[in-house]
């Protein structure tokens, strides 16, 4: 009876509420509306109260992600706070590379957010996953109470698009797991962030029907209200910065030592943790329990470094200025316990352009004297006072409560340190940072101390508007009623995809974004640097081989640039959407000048980077590995442009080994053919003389050059490989290897020209390149 009252009376109280909304609203006492709302919000759960009748499944629901450059974390944390708001699940976000085999096993929803990452395989963090998959026969039990739903991130641009999800969706198929919903690919070369919320919507219908919900919600994203903010009153901002002149004083010429509360930033002076040399990877026993652990705070974090010493364009008759043409060979001097792999791949942290940073620091507000001060962060919700002097016995009470938390931070990072010692039996991926709100566990974007202009420069992404859930939290800065109308209602649920697919169309920058729709932002910087995207690195070739010096390494860097449209069209569509923001005269005039696009990584490498300057960058290993019995292998190698850069590390290679047969008085078996192609020969033949040379000292045995445009019928490298197909045949006939490196839409023809030389000799196997490949024989990078 009491629990029938309660239900009445709850409804009751719910009814009245209903009422006294339409009446305030009609009298438009909108101050009491506000008020009216929040307390209905915070009587929400008690009328979903019992809604769920599956509270197994509820409470078990995780989200595994597989991300390289960051998009599939973002995709996992924005559907964490769905399933918050919408479902009042709390579900736990897990990076691949610590996943559990018993938690998998256990009961309940498991989410997969995989990206596919170069030529059709699963990315860093989610190669152990999958080789644990590819282990399992399918009468395992590991997946038989799992209910999952998989988002594919991809690109059309090549040919195993979405292989790693597409490979996950047969796995789970076969390991008899039950699908909850359509699995959807995201195409990156079009509107990967719309298919993210086609999957979503797909998703959530289906949701409550596994979890027997008596009352269905209905997903639809929440509208901002037009109010002008401070980040104060934002939860997600949880750090404030302190600049060490606050920090850092000088009392009788003897310097203070000051250390914040946050422990987590003890080992930042420690600067970067060394990687595992052998193996690229921190041994257990140096990870840390500070470290950040998103996809690109791990870089940031755990890195090499090195110096500069040469950045030489390699391009002949082109225009020297900032706006001609460049392929630079750039040379970095490394450690001596830095060991790499001729055409390895390097990635590398570049900072943004000059350009760029001129623009940003103009608009943060912040002069040349403030660009160089340090700073540190600090949690915000606790700023206890560490500041002693070492030799003041006054502050002697400080000292002792410092020592003690450092004891503390100490004593809970070896029990961590412990417990992560065994990954498949230890690590819980719920006692990761993303789900935990606790104020003690907050993880800091990016090293300090660290300087205002490294901050921005090394750190963060200044170009790339950043994606929805993002970009509304800048209005956090907007300072003008008016704009921020504006600014909601181009974000709106009704608008959002007319507009980004203005801003797609036109190549627009996040700069232009804010010259146009937030010209009345105020920017601060200690929320600036806790919103804004991440600065990625980028990963190149190495053109080096160690055999020739293991002390530097070599990249062949193209620089992207190109003119583009300016924002006209783009103006155009925005007022015929009546998204047209409110612009001066001058204003306009200059957002309709010619633009130009610049690729921001090889754009620094190729003309902002110099010499004596450090690099910070990690070494990956690479497909392009030589084969053991390298003497008696015969070898083909097809590239255009800078796809020329393994092979000119195999170059330094062929040299090495071929004076080591020279010594041990043997003979060379294997035939060595290099096929490449650019534009003309007086302009981009890449190192045309080592090329010749190694020609001419038969380190390589036969070369045919296809320059496009040095004759009135264009030729290509797949022209080439057809004229010599009788070549190329007999070699693949004796067990040759096939090296294919160049962008994709080379790569395709190649491809297709190889598969097409059976028919030439009266076979008939239409999957010939794909043996190759399974074989190992046929080894290829693209772009």
């Amino acid at each position: 009876m009491f629990m029938r009252w309660n239900k009445i009376s709850r409804y009751t109280l719910l009814s009245g509420m209903i009422v006294s909304f339409w009446l305030l609203f009609k009298s438009k006492n909108f101050n009491l509306l506000k008020t009216l709302i929040s307390k209905l919000r915070s009587l929400f759960p008690l009328f979903i109260k019992n809604n769920f009748l599956n509270n197994e499944i509820k409470n078990s629901v995780k989200i595994y992600f597989g991300s390289q450059s960051g998009t599939a974390e973002e995709f996992a944390k924005e559907l964490k706070a769905n399933l918050n708001d919408l479902f009042h699940i709390q579900a736990n976000i897990i990076d691949l590379e610590y996943f559990n085999k018993e938690e998998i096993k256990s009961f309940g929803i498991r989410i997969f957010i995989v990206a596919t990452y170069g030529d059709g395989e699963p990315t860093d963090n989610a190669v152990e996953f999958f080789k644990w998959l590819k282990s399992l026969n399918n009468d395992n039990d590991y997946f038989r109470n799992t209910k999952y739903s998989i988002m594919g991130l991809g690109s059309k641009q090549y040919k195993h698009f979405n292989k790693i999800a597409k490979k996950l969706d047969t796995f789970l198929l076969n390991f008899k797991a039950h699908q909850i919903s359509e699995t959807i690919y995201g195409d990156d070369d079009d509107n990967i962030y719309h298919d993210f919320e086609v999957w979503k919507n797909k998703f959530f219908l289906q949701l409550p029907k596994l979890l027997n919900m008596k009352n269905i919600p209905v997903y639809v994203p929440k509208e901002d209200t037009i109010e002008l903010t401070s980040w104060r009153d934002m939860s997600e901002i949880k750090l404030d910065i302190q600049y060490y002149d606050h920090i850092i004083q000088e009392d009788n010429k003897k310097e203070k030592n000051i250390v914040t509360e946050n422990i987590i930033n003890e080992s930042f002076t420690n600067n970067h943790q060394l990687l595992n040399r052998n193996q690229n990877k921190l041994s257990t026993n140096n990870k840390s329990n500070n470290i950040s652990t998103d996809i690109i705070g791990k870089f940031y974090f755990n890195h090499l470094t090195g110096k500069v010493i040469s950045n030489n364009n390699l391009l002949k008759n082109v225009d020297l200025s900032n706006n001609g043409d460049k392929v630079n060979h750039i040379n970095i001097s490394i450690e001596d316990n830095i060991i790499y792999k001729a055409a390895d791949n390097l990635s590398i942290l570049t900072k943004n352009t000059n350009e760029v940073m001129i623009w940003w620091l103009k608009r943060l507000n912040i002069d040349e004297k403030e660009k160089t001060k340090k700073f540190t962060f600090v949690n915000r919700n606790k700023l206890r006072d560490y500041s002693f002097s070492v030799d003041d016995p006054k502050d002697d009470v400080k000292k002792k409560t410092y020592n003690n938390d450092i004891n503390k931070g100490n004593n809970k990072r070896n029990n961590d340190d412990n417990s992560n010692c065994d990954r498949n039996s230890n690590i819980n991926g719920s006692n990761n940072n993303y789900n935990d709100d606790d104020d003690n566990h907050i993880y800091m974007p990016f090293p300090t101390p660290c300087s205002v202009e490294d901050a921005l420069s090394y750190y963060c992404d200044l170009t790339t508007i950043p994606r929805l859930n993002i970009l509304k939290k800048f209005k956090c800065f907007i300072k003008d009623i008016e704009e921020l109308k504006m600014f909601n209602f181009i974000l709106s649920n009704n608008q959002r995809n007319t507009f980004f697919n203005i801003c797609k169309e036109c190549d627009m920058t996040f700069i232009e974004f804010v010259d146009m729709f937030m010209q009345s932002a105020v920017f601060e910087l200690s929320p600036f640097l806790q919103l804004i995207p991440r600065n990625t690195p980028k990963s190149y070739t190495i053109s080096s081989s160690p055999k020739e010096s293991k002390d530097i390494l070599s990249l062949t860097v193209k620089k992207k640039q190109y003119c583009i449209h300016s924002l006209r069209r783009a103006l155009k569509n925005l007022k015929t959407n009546d998204m047209f923001p409110k612009l001066n005269e001058q204003k306009l005039r200059d957002l309709c000048r010619r633009r130009w696009f610049k690729g921001s990584s090889s754009y620094y490498l190729t003309e902002e980077l110099n010499v004596n300057d450090i690099v910070k960058f990690n070494i990956k290993s690479s497909k392009f590995v030589l084969p053991e019995n390298i003497q008696s292998s015969h070898i083909i190698m097809i590239a255009t442009g800078t796809g020329i850069a393994p092979f000119k590390a195999f170059l330094r290679e062929f040299i090495y080994y071929d004076q080591q047969i020279v010594k041990d008085n043997f003979v060379r078996k294997g035939k060595r053919i290099l096929f490449y192609g650019c534009r003309k020969r007086e302009v981009d033949f890449l190192y045309e003389m080592e090329i010749m040379d190694a020609l001419e000292k038969k380190h390589i045995d036969e070369t045919y050059f296809a320059f496009s445009q040095d004759q009135e019928s264009k030729i290509y490298v797949q022209d080439l490989i057809l004229q010599k197909k009788e070549l190329v045949w007999n070699l693949l006939q004796k067990g040759a290897y096939i090296y294919v490196c160049g962008n994709s839409n080379m790569s395709k023809d190649v491809n297709k020209t190889i598969n097409s030389l059976p028919l030439h000799f009266k076979q008939n196997d239409k999957k010939f390149t794909k043996k190759l490949k399974k074989s190992g024989r046929y080894i290829h990078e693209t772009w």
